[in-house]
């Protein structure tokens, strides 16, 4: 007994040491195997950066948590972060995973979560991520090894947002705190949960009908798990003060939804429908004086699938509201409200708007409205007015605001009727668009920001255009002065058809600055979730602008004139001129955003006197693209094209970058930039890190993530130089550079080496050379910016020598030799000629002697001859 006592003691402690020491042992391969299971069934990248496992401290379940967990998307959404928690945690069945080798996961909790819903306008949506799943005949749910077996489940400070941009809707939810807890095992249970939330703002058509708002839900669902029906059982909603009652299921058995739902609010006291309006909820809600009586019912019952909807109901009543704060002046008086939204069998066309009724009296100012809409999707058909007074000064008197310096008076006298088709056709005879819209003397001082006044706003109507027929606004140090007309707003607005316009601006002064966030970005644009500014579509606008002067970053712009032209997701510049740097600037191009998160752009630009130093201060992406023009000073011209993407930021993806132009200076000083400095040790030349380059006209284009330099010739401290080669973006170098340097500014040092060649050269040859004018000089100049590697012929002593030397040498040769051709060719004339002078000298002394010789035997014969006849006798 004691024996079987004491083994068992062992086989415990083994046991739990055991549970102690596996979560370490196999930690890694857990990971693995989770990031594997997860990325091998997601159209998405799933990563977390730890993982918890322990076998104690849920005893006897086992508890697994992944830290910092994130989903990524991909291709239309590449980069955008669909979920990132700090944790997710489970709590499953040790006990059956060892007995049975099911799963059963009995707690899951979701700490942190922030998860953004994105549906874009072409209807991708980025939760689709899941893989389609492989038709497997053989096995069956049953045979899975997973079980939910879920007691409780959580959501702990959760950061929810949505947007549709084809709806023009944004649903942003801050610290949503949610609990569930029921008995999952059972096919018929209840489930009760809790759920708050700190901040609700729901927009629509950029209108904000929730702001910030209160919410709070406690409901009670009877779950039947083979029919995926579920029922409302007991429920409160309280939406700030608004309180709402459910009744009715939804049920899921296939892929179609069905639903049943009744919703009313139990309460009639029209005070708490004001609770809803943005900006009148506040802390002393409780003690605001209310009359009136408030009725508000619906319904939602059909079927929700791929092709159909479900029917709807909407009733709202106001008959005769009062509404106001006790610490305040004046009151909201004779508040009557009747809308009816109904839709009875799912049809979208069949969907009716009608707000008969809308008065209220703010003070001794009252507004009236009508809505009327029929038919919203084959014909909208409408009717519509808006007409009253509103003196902006007086609403602080009626409800309680942060911001109260606001003054103004907004008027209209509008009625619009109508339909779609007469609009589609330009039927403008069957149309009635009359009235206008003005605010004016409106001043805006907000306790952050900028002040905003506008002196005169209004817009006209009628049948084919909106008018604008003046602003003049001036928001912080900016002004503007615009006029304007649009065509086919309504149909632009209901059918998201072409929307056209022309617009002119004038101002002063506009200070980009203040719109800009302290992190840079827009503080209010048309942007993705990844703050690209988009261009819109349907739309067809020109704009001729001319501004003073434009601030942005530290940018400094004067004289900006030109036109603008928007349409087709694509702004462009047309004979956009300005000043700036000290120069000036003519731009003509595009910027387009027809793929998300990459914008395209392609200029033309054409720069005039800009000043070297300020361009590199003004323009951070120069320094990458020509890392010298830190060191320069001066000024330079360049005319040149450049296409490319951008990135989510809108900063240049230098690698796309693709063009090309000219750069010209006429003396440019450059000072103590690395490479130059390192190419003066080489050379022995100190005036080389501090030199002038004149008259530079190269030309450039941009390729393959490098900027490419054709051959140019300038004038690098008074030496002639040519210079060729490539800066990439990633700082590297490789850039050829012949000098040919004269001799009068070599120092002694550069000197010494030449001549020192040239006495090994003379040495060796028996020659005489000396040291030519210019020298020529071939420079490698490679590595990169920071740390660049200089190559020369003066290096290499004698390898291929300075290629000056080797011409002078060449020259020296080539002189020797015809001199010694000269001297030998000069001798062999004099020996010939003497040859021939002592041929010739002996020749004619012979001939002398033998026509001596022949005279003196000719007077002999002759004398002879003369003599015998004189001695013959004479005959008769």
């Amino acid at each position: 007994m004691k024996k079987f006592f004491r083994i068992s003691i062992i086989v415990i402690a083994v046991l739990f040491a055991a549970a102690l020491v596996a979560p370490f042992l196999f930690k890694d391969k857990i990971i693995t195997a989770i990031k594997n299971a997860a990325n091998e069934n997601l159209n998405a990248t799933f990563d977390f950066k730890d993982l918890d496992l322990s076998f104690i401290r849920s005893f006897p379940s086992v508890y697994l948590a992944l830290n910092d967990v994130s989903i990524v998307g991909k291709d239309a959404f590449k980069d955008d972060t669909l979920i990132s928690a700090s944790s997710i945690q489970v709590k499953a069945e040790f006990w059956k995973l060892i007995t049975s080798g099911n799963t059963q996961v009995k707690y899951f909790g979701l700490l942190q979560p922030r998860i953004h819903r994105i549906a874009l306008k072409d209807g991708k949506v980025n939760w689709d991520i899941t893989k389609p799943e492989k038709e497997s005949p053989t096995k069956s749910e049953e045979s899975s090894p997973f079980h939910f077996s879920l007691q409780k489940y959580e959501i702990t400070n959760g950061y929810l947002t949505y947007n549709d941009e084809a709806l023009a809707m944004n649903t942003k939810i801050d610290n949503l705190n949610h609990t569930g807890k029921g008995d999952f095992t059972q096919d018929n249970f209840l489930l009760n949960t809790l759920t708050s939330i700190d901040k609700l703002t729901y927009t629509y058509a950029g209108v904000s009908y929730l702001y910030q708002a209160k919410v709070n839900l406690k409901a009670d669902l009877n779950i039947e798990s083979k029919t995926s029906k579920y029922t409302f059982a007991d429920n409160e909603l309280s939406i700030n003060e608004f309180p709402i009652n459910f009744s009715g299921f939804v049920a899921m058995p296939t892929d179609d939804i069905s639903m049943d739902l009744k919703f009313n609010s139990p309460q009639t006291d029209f005070k708490y429908l004001m609770s809803l309006v943005p900006g009148a909820y506040k802390e002393n809600f409780k003690d605001v004086k209310s009359s009136g009586k408030l009725a508000f019912n619906g319904f939602v019952k059909g079927v929700y699938s791929e092709h159909t909807m479900p029917g709807f109901g909407i009733n709202l009543t106001v008959d005769k509201g009062n509404f106001k704060y006790p610490s305040l002046p004046a009151s909201i008086n004779n508040v009557n409200l009747k809308l009816a939204v109904s839709n009875p069998d799912g049809e979208p066309d069949h969907t009716i708007i009608n707000l008969s009724q809308a008065h209220a009296e703010l003070g001794a100012e009252p507004i009236d409205a009508r809505l009327y809409v029929t038919t919203p999707v084959s014909n909208a058909t409408f009717d519509a007015m808006l007409k009253g007074t509103i003196n902006l000064a007086n609403i602080k008197n009626y409800i309680p605001m942060d911001e109260p310096s606001l003054s103004g008076i907004f008027k209209s006298d509008l009625s619009i009727s109508g339909n779609m088709n007469a609009v589609e056709q330009k039927q403008f005879e069957k149309l009635k668009y009359l009235g206008w819209m003005s605010l004016t003397a409106m001043n805006y001082k907000p306790k952050d920001g900028h002040t905003t006044k506008i002196n005169e706003m209004k817009l006209s109507f009628n049948p084919r255009t909106v008018q604008l027929e003046n602003l003049d606004a001036v928001v912080g140090k900016s002004d503007f002065r615009a006029k304007g007309v649009m065509d086919n707003l309504f149909g632009y607005y209901f059918k998201k058809e072409l929307l056209k316009g022309e617009f002119t601006l004038n101002s002063y002064l506009v200070d980009l600055n203040q719109f800009m966030s302290d992190d840079g970005n827009a503080a209010a644009t048309d942007t993705t979730a990844s703050g690209v500014a988009e261009v819109p579509e349907n739309v067809d606008f020109t704009l001729t602008t001319s501004i003073g002067k434009l601030l942005y970053e530290n940018k400094v712009i004067e004289q900006l004139k030109g036109n603008v032209a928007m349409r087709d997701r694509t702004l462009g510049l047309n004979d956009v001129n300005l000043k700036m740097s000290g120069g000036t600037v003519a731009i003509n191009g595009v910027y387009q955003t027809k793929e998300r998160n990459s914008p395209y752009f392609n200029f033309d630009l054409a720069l005039q006197n800009f000043d070297i130093q300020n361009t590199v201060k003004t323009f951070s992406t120069v320094k990458k693209v020509a890392a010298i023009a830190e060191r320069c000073n001066g000024k330079f011209s360049s005319a040149f094209n450049v296409s490319g993407k951008m990135d989510e930021k809108m900063d240049p993806v230098l690698s796309t970058l693709n063009g090309g132009g000219k750069l010209t200076t006429q003396t440019v000083s450059l000072n103590n930039f690395e490479s130059i400095n390192k190419l003066a040790e080489a050379l022995k030349m100190s005036q080389y890190k501090q030199m002038n380059l004149s008259n530079v006209n190269l030309s450039f284009k941009f390729k393959n993530g490098s900027v490419f330099v054709e051959p140019f010739e300038t004038s690098l401290a008074g030496s002639k130089a040519v210079i060729s080669g490539q800066s990439g973006f990633d700082q590297s170098i490789n850039y050829n550079i012949d000098l040919s340097i004269p001799k009068a500014l070599m120092g002694s040092a550069a000197t010494g080496v030449v001549n020192g060649m040239f006495a090994s050269i003379n040495k060796a040859t028996g020659a005489s050379f000396s040291m030519p004018d210019p020298v020529k000089v071939k420079v490698n100049m490679g590595g990169t910016v920071q740390e660049p590697e200089i190559k020369t012929s003066l290096a290499d002593a004698g390898k291929g020598l300075v290629e000056g030397v080797k011409d002078k040498a060449m020259e020296q040769l080539d002189a020797k030799k015809q001199e010694l051709e000269d001297k030998a060719k000069a001798e062999a004339d004099r020996l010939k000629k003497e040859a021939e002078e002592k041929v010739k000298s002996e020749a004619d002394r012979l001939k002398k002697e033998a026509e001596a010789k022949a005279k003196a035997e000719a007077d002999r014969l002759k004398k002879e001859a003369e003599e015998r006849a004189k001695k013959k006798p004479k005959t008769n």
